[in-house]
């Protein structure tokens, strides 16, 4: 085959197979399973971190090796999560998530999916701590407007101490982590072949639903 010719085929192949991407790009995506709509939730976030913390006093300190010195010595685990499904007031999925690598604590992954009939649809997702929540936890993550007001009041110090900044590193773990509860409830109007997302927005601290045509 001479040269002209087999640069001819070649060119050939490559319209056939650009016409081809083409043509798969633009085909309507479906959920695969008939008519049915389909519902997936789908997010990723921290477990909250279950602990008890007492604070070490100067002579204790001075016990422990300098790279273990922490003004907090705190023992826990992570969290697990309860998370159920409600259609129409018909629970389809109740499940118990764990965060990931040996110890759980590692982000939680979240990804199922559920067939729905198309039409008017209420839809309920929750997803909440199994561990009972300490009051103390709560007092931690609230600050007061008079917490505010002492702060603004106070005089300027030095350093802070150790376990001042070791409750702070802790504070902000707790506020990036999943929150205790998580609800969100909905009515949506769902076409046959289109595809409802649930997912987590760390921004606002809750989860949102996001429609689409499903291509």
């Amino acid at each position: 085959m001479s040269r002209p010719l087999r640069r001819a085929l070649g060119l050939l192949l490559a319209l056939v197979a650009t016409a081809a991407t083409v043509a798969l790009s633009r085909a309507p995506y479906t959920t695969g399973h008939g008519g049915d709509a389909l519902l997936r939730l789908s997010w990723s976030g921290r477990p909250q971190r279950i602990e008890r913390c007492r604070e070490l006093s100067d002579a204790e300190l001075a016990e422990r090796p300098a790279h273990m010195r922490l003004r907090l010595e705190c023992e826990g685990r992570s969290a697990r999560y309860a998370v159920r499904v409600v259609v129409d007031g018909r629970t389809v999925s109740t499940d118990t998530v764990t965060g990931g690598g040996l110890r759980g604590d590692r982000a939680i992954h979240m990804l199922r999916e559920f067939r729905v009939e198309p039409g008017s649809r209420a839809i309920g997702v929750e997803m909440s701590r199994v561990e009972a929540i300490e009051e103390e936890s709560d007092d931690a993550d609230r600050e007061t407007e008079e917490d505010l007001d002492d702060d603004d009041e106070a005089p300027e110090s030095g350093p802070r101490d150790r376990g001042e900044r070791e409750r702070e590193e802790r504070q902000r773990e707790r506020q990036e982590a999943l929150p205790a509860r998580l609800e969100l409830t909905r009515s949506v109007a769902l076409a046959p072949g289109s595809v409802v997302l649930v997912t987590y927005e760390p921004s606002r601290r809750r989860l949102v639903l996001l429609t689409g045509s499903g291509r």
